[in-house]
Formats: structure tokens, sequence, C-alpha cells
């Protein structure tokens, strides 16, 4: 069977060798140092190191990470399935958890925003498109994701949902990163009582 490469110019790869070089010689900064900074330039850092490094990586070009994983709080993911379970049947459950499922392995590494579109959802799901806004929006009710109305260039109305999860709930990327998200944002509602907070 024949297999698909993706061709890489001579420029892409030197680029990609450059962006890789210097992604290395920031995480060389030591742990003592990156203390003493102020709060400002180590997100900076942070955020310029995962930019080289997705740059030094193709496969990374959607801001997914190689092979993809997801840090989670546990003991907020666990209360989040529990509330899901006891959601009414006509809130479609079972869809609701695997719509949850594809969220969590789906995040862009920098921001948190879901990188599967409705349709995308849907037909990953089995389901409507509609089925999948009532879905999200049963997510959103709950504090796990927030929804932002994204302009396109040329398209009237209020412009396309975008999703992105609750930091408290889960993460894909720079700690950071995440840290900086998290304290501008409310945990779940369901779950402020949890001891411990966001992990």
């Amino acid at each position: 069977m024949a297999q698909i490469v993706r061709l890489t110019t001579k420029p892409q790869r030197s680029g990609q060798e450059e962006a890789a070089q210097a992604a290395e010689q920031l995480s060389l900064l030591s742990e003592e140092l990156l203390k003493h900074l102020p709060g400002e330039a180590r997100l900076a850092i942070s955020r310029a190191t995962y930019a080289l490094q997705k740059a030094a990586r193709p496969d990374t070009t959607e801001g997914l990470w190689p092979g993809g994983f997801t840090m989670l709080s546990r003991n907020q993911t666990i209360a989040i399935w529990d509330a899901i379970r006891a959601l009414p049947s006509d809130d479609r459950p079972h869809q609701v958890r695997h719509v949850f499922d594809l969220v969590l392995v789906n995040l862009r590494q920098d921001t948190g925003e879901v990188l599967l579109t409705r349709d995308q959802l849907a037909e990953k799901v089995g389901c409507t498109s509609n089925h999948i806004s009532r879905m999200m929006g049963t997510l959103e009710k709950m504090g796990v994701i927030r929804r932002e109305r994204r302009k396109i260039e040329g398209v009237q109305g209020r412009g396309v949902a975008v999703y992105f999860i609750n930091p408290h709930v889960a993460w894909n990327g720079s700690l950071d990163v995440r840290k900086a998200h998290a304290a501008e944002t409310r945990p779940p509602m369901q779950l402020e009582l949890l001891q411990g907070g966001a992990s």
C-alpha cells in the first residue's frame, strides 16, 4: 500500500530546525531563574516556547501535541462525568459524554479552544448539528465549556460559535498559560465546592 509523504522544502526544513533550536535554548532557562521573573515574563517565555515547538513540528500545525494528550483535573472531571450521567434521558447523557470526551482530545494547546466544528462533532457522534448545539449548550450551562462568537469576513450575522474548555477542568499545553486562563475563568458551577479547586 502506498504511503502519503508530506513534502517539506529546504527553506521549510531550515525554518523548522531554527525554531527547534530556539525552543531548546528557551527550555534551558533554569526554574530558579524563571521563579524570579514577573508572571508576565514567564507567560511570554512559555507562549514563545510552545509557538516555536509548534513551528518546529509540522504535525502540530493545528495546535495538537504529537500523539495528543490532555491534562485533567481528576476530581472535577469525575464530577462532570457524574453530572452527565445524572442528566434526564431527554438530554441524551450518553451522547453528551461522547461530546465531552471528543472535546478533551481535540484542544488547541495554547488557548484551550475546541478544534472540532459543530458538523465534525455531529459526524463523529452520529447525530444532527442541532443536537450537538443542544449538547454543547448543556456543557456550557454546567460551566464545562464556554462559547464565543467569531465573525467571518463577508458573512452576516453574529458569527460562528467557537468553544473553549474551562481550564479548571482540562488543559492541553503550557501550565503557565493554563494558570493565567484559569485565573480569569470561574470553575464549573456544580463543582465550586470541591476541595482544592483547579489542579
